[in-house]
């Protein structure tokens, strides 16, 4: 779901883009965009290195190493987390 969720968000965005002058377009679409493109290569990140870590080590039953990749996971949600917060604001005060 996660993916489709990105795939729409990229798209809508990139479209909204395209239908104005990308010149006259709010400084904040601009941050929106750059900010969503960084969360969504942060997700992907997540999904292609600690996750598949992590399904590896519970199939293994190696639970150090599973708390591990959660223990890098975490932070990267967070960080996700943040940027999705930053980007609302900066579409509310650079309108």
């Amino acid at each position: 779901m996660v993916w489709v969720a990105i795939a729409l968000l990229l798209s809508s965005g990139l479209w909204m883009l395209s239908i104005t002058d990308i010149h006259l377009a709010a400084k904040g679409w601009h941050a929106m965009s750059a900010l969503g493109l960084l969360m969504s290569l942060i997700f992907a990140h997540i999904w292609f290195a600690p996750f598949r870590r992590l399904q590896a080590a519970v199939h293994a039953c190696d639970w150090p190493a599973a708390g591990k990749a959660l223990g890098q996971i975490h932070p990267l949600v967070l960080t996700n987390f943040v940027l999705g917060w930053l980007a609302i604001l900066a579409v509310a005060v650079w309108r």
